[in-house]
């Protein structure tokens, strides 16, 4: 049950991950294997790896093997189902989708936000956190390159943002300009019609990522075992500023023309090609305005983040009672 456990957990951490604007990180933070996660990562060493020719039940156990094999399987299928059926939904039920992830990271928040001594410090550093989290939701994705350098540092600034609860790696790689090349590949790769350019550019990516992954770890762990309270409360304040990404309802007010290069207005709810123009800038707005271009689709929306909440009660119950 345990392994079952890790197996449906790394799932929706790859699906969250295929979404820009909901983070894999959150996911492990609310569902209780955050520190482990991180821990794990950490262990993985040089002088580990070379257990692995010494004393494999030895590197098993030192790098916490069973833990990283459920987990990550777990984590494939969920980015495989995240690629096909959550792009899907962003297209055709994008305000429930948003509203569900709206309610489960809110009511993460709050749960988690039990576990926090509430003081000068923690408090600040939540209000930073969550300033911080605000601002990179609002900045304007770029027009991206393929330059291999770039591709690596963009990878492995990713990865950082991955491990970070409420800064999704997806929308950092929207930031950069790499989103839709990597997710184009990827699907290439499912399809089995994917080039040479491609398969260098996701083994760039690939080793931008696993750089940043233990680099990350290291910093990470040191502030969980050292400032446990504080960086809780700076975590959940980026939990709170992401919610300005999770809005359903949005106005696209300018877009990236792919084949004129140019930025052109669009003042909608909607792109008039999904394919041919990428999101630049967007402003929240309420139910009534959205309805002036678009269904709101609010009463659905409304039960997709009723649902969101529940799920985090549950978990929230489901805890107790191990504890208990």
């Amino acid at each position: 049950m345990k392994n079952l456990s890790l197996i449906v957990k790394g799932a929706f951490m790859g699906i969250a991950e295929a979404i820009p604007g909901v983070s894999g990180g959150t996911i492990a933070f609310i569902t209780g294997i955050y520190q482990e996660l991180i821990e794990t990562i950490k262990s993985i060493t040089p002088s580990n790896l070379s257990l692995l020719f010494k004393d494999i039940k030895v590197f098993w156990k030192t790098v916490n093997g069973s833990f990283l094999l459920f987990l990550l399987g777990g984590m494939a299928a969920g980015l495989l189902i995240g690629v096909v059926l959550i792009t899907h939904l962003i297209e055709t039920q994008k305000e429930p989708l948003w509203g569900f992830f709206f309610g489960l990271v809110l009511a993460s928040a709050v749960y988690l936000g039990k576990n926090v001594k509430w003081e000068a410090k923690s408090i600040l550093l939540a209000i930073s956190g969550a300033i911080l989290s605000y601002i990179i939701t609002t900045l304007t994705p770029s027009s991206g390159s393929e330059n291999l350098f770039y591709i690596f540092f963009a990878g492995s600034i990713a990865v950082s943002a991955l491990m970070l609860p409420g800064i999704s790696g997806s929308f950092i790689l929207l930031l950069f300009g790499l989103y839709h090349i990597v997710i184009g590949s990827l699907k290439d790769v499912l399809s089995g019609d994917i080039s040479d350019g491609q398969l260098l550019t996701l083994a760039v990516l690939a080793a931008g990522i696993l750089t940043g992954l233990f680099s990350f770890a290291r910093i990470l762990s040191y502030l969980f075992n050292n400032y446990a309270n504080s960086t809780m409360g700076f975590l959940i304040g980026i939990l709170l500023g992401s919610l300005n990404k999770l809005w359903p309802w949005k106005f696209i007010k300018t877009a990236f023309n792919k084949e004129t290069t140019e930025v052109v207005e669009i003042n909608n709810v909607s792109l008039p090609n999904e394919e041919l123009f990428k999101i630049l800038d967007e402003i929240n707005v309420v139910p009534a305005f959205y309805q002036s271009f678009e269904n709101p689709k609010l009463a659905i929306v409304v039960l997709s983040f009723i649902m969101g909440l529940i799920l985090v009660g549950l978990m929230s119950y489901l805890d107790g009672s191990k504890e208990a």
